[in-house]
């Protein structure tokens, strides 16, 4: 054995506190299988990193010391938000070290239940993993050393993969025979047997050479674990466990818990089969057969055979069940006095309809229940499609139109499909015969969301009068004669609705607008206007039928956390009768729609997902796809950002926990807070120019109003007390000031409010919103619809004549650091674009040329710091479903 160089032992038995290089070490965080992890500050870019040293009996041996330098280079070719990020290879004063991202949070070992995850907790840490271990593999590298350990779940809750010390390229490394010394799980012994004892595949605990899918197998054991909370292969001592490995089948999956789908339990099965031939041949495969069978446990598809989860006897379930007998008496009476309430119908065999690649939503049935209509965009614009729910391809009804044709409703009769539509001749509901060729008429002019009448008589849409009221606009389609029904509530003139069975009702969606996140249902009397509310408003309820009976009305709502079925019982035949309940959970369903005989259910599946990206600010160039860097990997909406000063951080609103709360983002990857956790949404947050605070807009006190929250933490600070809407704040360049649009005056318009609170006084009268202090205070910049476009003006703060600045914006602009410029989106005819206007010579330059990828900037997140553009990337999922329904 080589000497041990004295310099290096002292060092490493004095490590806290001493200074490598420019890293100050200042705890013992971990160990791996090539040497421990301490927590250092990196003292030249002000950061916390994880610095990995080589022990000094390694360090001196070459062989070894090489191996060190191998897993450096093996970490640092990776590049995968699921693989810890290596920063660099340093040397000093005799110690050799590595230096990695810090990642906070928790182990798998650390969260792993007794029993197992929960299936949705499961494919949530599942479908990472295997992704970033596909990565690696993409590079030639094998982990080798695969368990819970070395597998993190981050306080932003990102799955990380850990410590690459035993990782080699896949066609390299055997050993000698003489170094098979078994290893223990607290320390991997080196030689022919690499690796922590009960994740070993059996070709490492056999020695031999081993390739990727080595690592399949350790995945497989990882699985196992997370989903019964057993190891598979056990013994008491480790001769009997590695015995374990090479010849033992262990009991499915699903024979230890019966809950789980057999699906499931077989790819478990398939990663642990003796032979590497036998087994899933790669990470990437392995990845996608779980997606999949996520996808058939979210539809219900999986669960065709499986039995529910089985009791496991215990001295508190036996204690449980003595309770439960005591309490017969009183719940049998109390299923004898419910009996009598009609039953839910039960939804099970859920089948996937269309795959056509773009968004399909809005189902709706013909009578005979044989075809559905929806919308897609899969030919580039949203056409009407209709399919047969038994196969075949769809048919495109709407593709003579350029613009959109949206949510179709088949009429009752079968002859007819209405739908809404942007173009031909002007905006409005539309009809055209089920089988298609002839040209659509247009019944409804500036009409939405059209239903019909139980008879198919009339057709009804949400229009606008003469006044700018809301009005259901019913027509006879026949006489062309129409009736208008106020529908009170908030502005939107896209909410969804439902014509009652008998024709007495109609069930609707009041809403801010076609994207808000809290709304209300409401069901209106025809005969007098009469309105009834069936929600509470705190909670995004679309979508709603009736019943056949008119007992019940179905809508879509996530005030479960996704998106799901819900039912309301009624009394009087339109006035809720006690609370909803949930008909499914974890969907994620974006519409919903009964078949005629109500043995049916087709559903919209999917969501809206937004991640956050920047690319740099090019002086002479477009900045494209090339330069672009991901910020944020959720399958969660990001609607609203905004960007330090400094670049290093972001704060914007998100639904990753299930609502649209605040979060902070430190850019260096120290960081991700939590900033709010109201069960009601947070919108559109900015630093405010000391960066000590936070402005942004929330529903907690049952309206939209304007809020300020310290960025330390501390509670949050009403600012805005009105019954109306307020909405999008933004500092005045001293700090003093808040501009929002508000509703207050009966239309959105431009105010301003001291940042501390107190009266407001409106900045314009005519409509306008997204307001925008000038760089010196003196001015505000509003987003105006003029002439159908939506144009930015410029408004005097005191008072005063008011100037058109940009025409042909999309929603929201920002203003550069320097005051200099504004930032702003334009749809051009390849998409979605970042422009910039000059505003000392009022000329335009065009930034991005984001194109070549599915989606869309969203209209609300930019954000810049003068080096790069900040922006949301928008991209819709859905597909059309249809489940079984029993009564």
């Amino acid at each position: 054995m080589a000497a041990i160089s004295q310099t290096g032992y002292y060092l490493h038995r004095n490590m806290i506190g001493r200074t490598l290089a420019h890293y100050k070490i200042q705890e013992k965080i971990g160990s791996g299988g090539m040497g421990d992890v301490y927590l250092a500050e990196d003292t030249k870019l002000d950061r916390k990193v994880a610095l990995k040293v080589l022990p000094p009996e390694l360090a001196d041996d070459e062989e070894r010391r090489a191996r060190f330098q191998r897993e450096a280079k093996a970490i640092a070719a990776l590049d995968h938000p699921n693989i810890v990020q290596v920063f660099s290879v340093e040397d000093a004063e005799g110690t050799h070290f590595i230096t990695m991202q810090l990642v906070h949070g928790k182990t798998l070992t650390e969260l792993l239940p007794k029993n197992g995850f929960t299936l949705s907790k499961f494919f949530e840490i599942a479908i990472p993993l295997a992704d970033g271990v596909a990565a690696a593999h993409r590079e030639g590298i094998a982990h080798r050393d695969l368990k819970p350990d070395n597998i993190m779940l981050s306080d932003d809750g990102r799955v990380k993969v850990l410590d690459f010390g035993l990782a080699k390229s896949a066609t390299g490394l055997v050993a000698s025979d003489a170094e098979s010394a078994a290893p223990t799980e607290a320390k991997t012994a080196e030689g022919v047997i690499v690796g922590t004892l009960q994740y070993m595949s059996p070709e490492q605990a056999q020695g031999k050479a081993v390739d990727e899918r080595s690592d399949i197998f350790s995945l497989g054991v990882v699985l196992y674990e997370m989903l019964t909370g057993r190891r598979p292969f056990r013994g008491e001592n480790p001769t009997e466990i590695l015995s374990s490995i090479i010849k033992d089948s262990p009991k499915s999956t699903s024979e230890l818990e019966p809950s789980i789908p057999r699906d499931l339990s077989k790819l478990v099965r398939r990663c642990l089969a003796k032979h590497p031939d036998r087994r899933l041949q790669s990470a990437l495969d392995l990845r996608n057969e779980l997606e999949e069978t996520k996808q058939d446990v979210d539809s219900g598809v999986a669960f065709a055979d499986v039995q529910p989860r089985r009791l496991r006897t215990s001295r508190r379930m036996l204690l449980l069940a003595g309770a439960l007998i005591a309490i017969a008496a009183v719940a049998s009476f109390i299923w004898f006095a419910k009996s009598r309430e009609p039953s839910g119908p039960r939804l099970s065999n859920a089948v996937l309809v269309t795959s056509g690649g773009g968004v399909e939503d809005w189902p709706t049935w013909s009578p005979d229940g044989g075809r559905i209509a929806y919308h897609s965009d899969q030919d580039g614009n949203p056409d009407i499609w209709v399919t047969q729910v038994s196969g075949g391809p769809p048919v495109n009804l709407t593709s003579d139109n350029e613009l959109w044709d949206l949510r179709p409703a088949w009429s009752p009769d079968g002859s007819l499909i209405a739908f809404a539509s942007l173009a031909r001749d002007g905006a409005g509901c539309y009809v055209q015969s089920a089988l298609g060729g002839d040209t659509p008429r247009l019944v409804v002019p500036g009409g939405n969301v059209p239903v019909w009448s139980p008879d198919g008589k009339e057709l009804a849409c949400v229009a606008y009068d003469e006044t700018r009221r809301r009005v259901l606009r019913i027509v006879d389609i026949d006489l062309s004669e129409a009736r208008d029904v106020e529908l009170p509530g908030r502005s939107s003139n896209r909410p969804e609705a439902s014509w009652s069975p008998g024709g007495r009702y109609v069930a609707y969606v009041d809403s801010a607008s076609a994207r808000a996140e809290v709304t209300r249902l409401h069901v209106v009397r025809l005969a007098d206007g009469a309105v009834s509310s069936l929600t509470d408003g705190l909670a995004n309820d679309r979508h709603p039928q009736w019943s056949e009976d008119g007992r019940t009305l179905f809508f879509v709502s996530n005030r479960g956390g996704a998106m799901d079925l819900w039912r309301q019982p009624l009394t009087d035949g339109w006035k809720p009768s006690g609370a909803p309940s949930a008909m499914t959970s974890g969907v994620g369903m974006r519409s919903a729609r009964f078949s005629p005989d109500g043995s049916k259910l087709a559903y919209s599946r999917g969501a809206q997902v937004a991640n956050i990206w920047r690319v740099p600010i090019l002086e002479d160039d477009l900045a494209t796809w090339g330069e672009a860097e991901q910020l944020t990997f959720d399958a969660a909406f990001i609607e609203f950002i905004d960007v330090s000063a400094d670049g290093r951080r972001l704060v914007f609103s998100s639904d990753r926990a299930g609502n649209q709360d605040l979060w902070l983002m430190s850019l260096d990857g120290r960081e991700t807070r939590q900033l709010t956790t109201d069960p009601t949404p947070d919108w559109a947050p900015l630093f405010s120019p000391d960066e000590q605070s936070i402005a942004y807009y929330a529903y907690r006190s049952g309206n939209r109003d304007v809020w300020v929250k310290p960025v330390a933490g501390g509670p949050a600070r009403q600012v805005t007390v009105h019954e109306s809407s307020d909405m999008r704040p933004t500092w005045s360049p001293d700090g003093t000031q808040l501009a929002f649009y508000s509703s207050r005056s009966g239309t959105n318009t431009a105010w301003v409010i001291p940042a501390e609170g107190g009266a407001a006084r409106q900045l314009m009268e005519r409509s306008s919103n997204f307001p925008l202090w000038s760089a010196d205070g003196s001015s505000t910049f509003v987003s105006v619809v003029v002439d159908g476009r939506r144009d930015i003006w410029r408004v005097p703060a005191q008072g005063g004549e008011s100037e058109g600045v940009i025409e042909n914006t999309r929603e929201l602009t920002i203003r550069s650091r320097d005051g200099r410029g504004l930032y702003f989106s334009r749809r051009d005819e390849d998409g979605f674009h970042v422009w910039h206007l000059s505003l000392p010579d009022r000329s335009e330059q065009r930034m991005t040329a984001l194109i070549g990828k599915r989606g869309r900037i969203g209209p609300y997140g930019l954000a810049s710091d003068d080096e790069y553009l900040y922006f949301t990337w928008e991209e819709d999922v859905g597909d059309i479903w249809v489940m079984d329904v029993a009564q």
